[in-house]
């Protein structure tokens, strides 16, 4: 970490990780999508490793705006992806009635994600105050001919922004949820043929939609001991699924809940 001035910041980080195979990446069989069913990997599958470089700069402008940004990278090495497999020797089989072709979660060479992250912060009179953040990446995996796919896992662009009020014993947001589109030709390709769990584009391809939601929640705080706080979350009861999830988000819902300290 580096601070030039008192106004700015500037860090860099390099780190390493890894995650072991579980039981559900070596041992579960469920269908995958029509046409395909995933199996048991019987042979030894290998933790995969993260490589990651990310540098942040950061400025404040007097003492009212804050900005930070922030780009990364990271490099996956033996990825734990679906690829195309064996079961007894036959690269198909029969499940539930239907000529599926056989699949089992495997190491790949390689697998990369990189993206970028950017936050404001600004501080206006009487208690106002707006935030926002946005968040970018793009991911590849290694497909077995040695060809590049969008790697599943990166989710599209997505982002929030905050109206926010405070002036004790009150507080208040008014906020923005959003996420970006991904299109057919951009989807991994083995959610391509997935279209029960997508929308489907004007050429009968599934694709990911967009959306948005508009929200509101507040405080009051009665004592230092009692508060009541409540909002409404999706305000304009857009109907959405979140990015590769197949679940239909809430609709319009509302909250309110009461916090006393003894």
């Amino acid at each position: 970490m580096y601070d030039p001035t008192e106004s700015w910041s500037l860090s860099a980080n390099v780190s390493t990780g890894f995650r072991s195979p579980n039981v559900d990446d070596s041992g579960k069989v469920f269908d995958s999508e029509p046409g395909s069913v995933i199996v048991p990997n019987p042979t030894n599958l290998n933790a995969e490793y993260a490589y990651n470089a990310e540098f942040d700069i950061a400025k404040v402008f007097g003492k009212k705006v804050k900005i930070d940004l922030t780009g990364y990278y990271t490099i996956l090495q033996n990825a734990l992806v679906r690829r195309n497999f064996t079961l007894n020797g036959q690269d198909s089989i029969v499940y539930d009635g239907e000529l599926s072709r056989v699949l089992a979660i495997q190491n790949a060479a390689k697998a990369t994600v990189y993206g970028l992250q950017a936050n404001i912060e600004v501080k206006l009179p009487a208690g106002f105050g707006i935030s926002s953040r946005f968040n970018y990446q793009h991911g590849e995996e290694e497909l077995d001919d040695g060809s590049t796919s969008p790697l599943r896992h990166a989710a599209p662009w997505f982002g929030a922004t905050h109206l926010t009020y405070n002036a004790y014993p009150l507080s208040m947001s008014f906020y923005a949820l959003y996420n970006g589109k991904v299109a057919y030709e951009d989807l991994p390709q083995e959610e391509q043929g997935k279209d029960y769990i997508y929308a489907i584009d004007d050429n009968g391809n599934p694709y990911a939609p967009a959306w948005y939601t508009l929200n509101f929640k507040a405080m009051y705080q009665f004592t230092d001991h009692l508060s009541v706080s409540g909002g409404v979350e999706n305000l304009t009861d857009q109907r959405y699924r979140p990015y590769s999830s197949g679940i239909v988000a809430p609709g319009r819902n509302f909250i309110l809940s009461l916090r006393a300290n003894f």
